[in-house]
C-alpha cells in the first residue's frame, strides 16, 4: 500500500495536472492513497481537487483526501499524513502540487525499490528517482533556469543529471518506507525549508540507506521570472545554513565557494601586486567567468539553443550570489516563511 502526500497551496495553475498523473498510475488503485494536505489556498485549488476526488472515485480510480493543514508548512503535511494515515500504508511517496509523473512511474518505483532491497539485503530507507525537465513551454529564462539548476555549477542536488541507480545523500521526490519515517520520528517542523535534507541525513545515521533510480522521473513546474530565481537561491542559501548549523556534516566546501572567491579577490586587490601585466585580483574573477561561459557553452551545445552560452551563466551568477546571501543570512537571522512562489 502506498499513500501520496502532496502538501499544496495556491497550486490551481497545476494541481490537476499533478492528481491526473496519479490517478491514472499504471499500479493498483486499491493499493494507491492520495491525501493533499491544503495550506489555506484561495486560487481555486480546492474545488480543482474536490472535482478530481469525485471523478477518481467514480472511475475506479485511488481513493482521494482532501486535509486542512493549518500549519500551511510542507513538514507539518507530511506528519499529518503519517498521523492521518492507516495502519496497512507501507509506503509514502512525496509530491508536491506542481508536479507530475508519466503512467507507470509507482509501478517501476515500487518494482526497482524490492529489486534493490532483494540485491543489498536490506530494506531501504527511501528511493527516489529523476527529475527531468518541464514539459510546458516556456519562456526564455525559464529555459535557462530548467538548464541552470541541472548543470555542473547549478543547483545539482535533487536535480542532478545522473544516470547509473546507486546510494545518494539526497533522493528526490523519495518513495519513503513508513517503518523507517517513524523510526526516526518524522519531518523536522522546525526546517520550512530544507525538511528532506534534514529528514534523509537521520535516516542515513540510523542505518537507513537511500537510492536513486533513473529508470523513471518526475517532472515540475519551476520558476519562471528572475525574481523568481533570486528568491529560491536566497530560501535554499539561508535554510541550508540552518542546516549546516544543526549537523556539521551536512556543510560542502563547494557551497561556501563564492565567500571564499570574494575574500581571494578582496585579499588580492590590498595585495596589489601584478602579473603578466593584469592585476592579480583580476585573475580569480577571470577564471570564474571562464568556468560560467564553459558551462553555458556546453548547456548550448545539449540544448541547442545559442541563447544559453549567455543565459545560464547568468542565472549562475544570480543563483551564486543570492544562495551566498541566503547562506550569510542563516547565520543572524530567524526562518522565516518561504515567500518565492507568491
Amino acid at each position: 500500500m502506498v499513500a501520496t502526500v502532496i502538501p499544496t497551496w495556491q497550486e490551481a495553475e497545476h494541481i490537476e495536472r499533478c492528481l491526473r498523473s496519479l490517478i491514472d498510475q499504471t499500479y493498483p488503485s486499491q493499493l494507491h492513497r492520495i491525501l493533499v494536505l491544503d495550506g489555506g489556498s484561495t486560487d481555486g485549488t480546492i474545488p480543482i481537487v474536490e472535482r478530481l476526488i469525485e471523478e477518481s472515485e467514480t472511475s475506479g480510480g485511488p481513493r482521494i483526501t482532501l486535509l486542512d493543514n493549518p500549519f500551511k508548512f510542507v513538514p507539518h503535511a507530511r506528519n499529518m499524513a503519517l498521523e492521518f494515515l492507516d495502519s496497512d500504508v507501507e509506503f509514502i511517496l512525496e509530491m508536491i502540487g506542481h508536479a507530475w509523473l508519466p503512467p507507470d512511474h509507482l509501478e517501476i518505483r515500487m518494482s526497482r525499490l524490492h529489486s534493490i532491497e532483494s540485491d543489498i539485503g536490506k530494506k531501504l530507507g527511501g528511493l527516489g528517482a529523476i527529475v527531468r525537465k518541464s514539459d510546458l513551454p516556456l519562456s526564455q529564462v525559464g529555459k535557462w533556469i530548467e538548464s541552470t539548476l541541472s548543470c555542473r555549477l547549478g543547483g545539482s542536488g535533487q536535480f542532478a543529471r545522473f544516470s547509473k541507480e546507486g546510494p545518494t545523500k539526497i533522493p528526490p521526490f523519495t518513495l519513503y518506507r513508513r517503518e523507517a519515517i517513524e523510526d526516526v520520528g518524522g519531518w523536522n517542523e522546525h526546517f520550512l525549508t530544507t525538511q528532506d535534507s534534514e529528514i534523509n541525513l537521520r535516516l542515513i545515521q540510523n542505518g537507513w540507506p537511500l537510492w536513486r533510480s533513473p529508470a523513471t522521473f518526475v517532472r515540475m513546474a519551476k520558476r519562471t521570472t528572475v525574481k523568481q530565481w533570486w528568491k529560491m537561491g536566497y530560501r535554499y542559501g539561508f535554510w541550508r545554513m540552518k542546516h549546516v548549523i544543526d549537523a556539521k556534516s551536512r556543510m560542502r566546501i563547494g557551497e561556501f565557494l563564492p565567500w571564499i572567491g570574494l575574500s581571494l579577490v578582496a585579499g588580492l586587490a590590498i595585495d596589489g601586486q601584478s602579473w603578466l601585466i593584469l592585476p592579480n585580483f583580476v585573475w580569480p574573477i577571470l577564471a570564474y567567468v571562464s568556468a560560467l561561459l564553459l558551462v553555458g557553452l556546453d548547456e548550448a551545445f545539449q540544448e541547442k539553443d545559442t541563447s544559453m552560452v549567455a543565459g545560464v551563466p547568468y542565472m549562475l551568477m544570480i543563483l551564486h550570489t543570492s544562495f551566498s546571501v541566503g547562506l550569510l543570512a542563516g547565520i543572524f537571522r530567524q526562518g522565516k516563511p518561504p515567500n518565492d512562489r507568491v
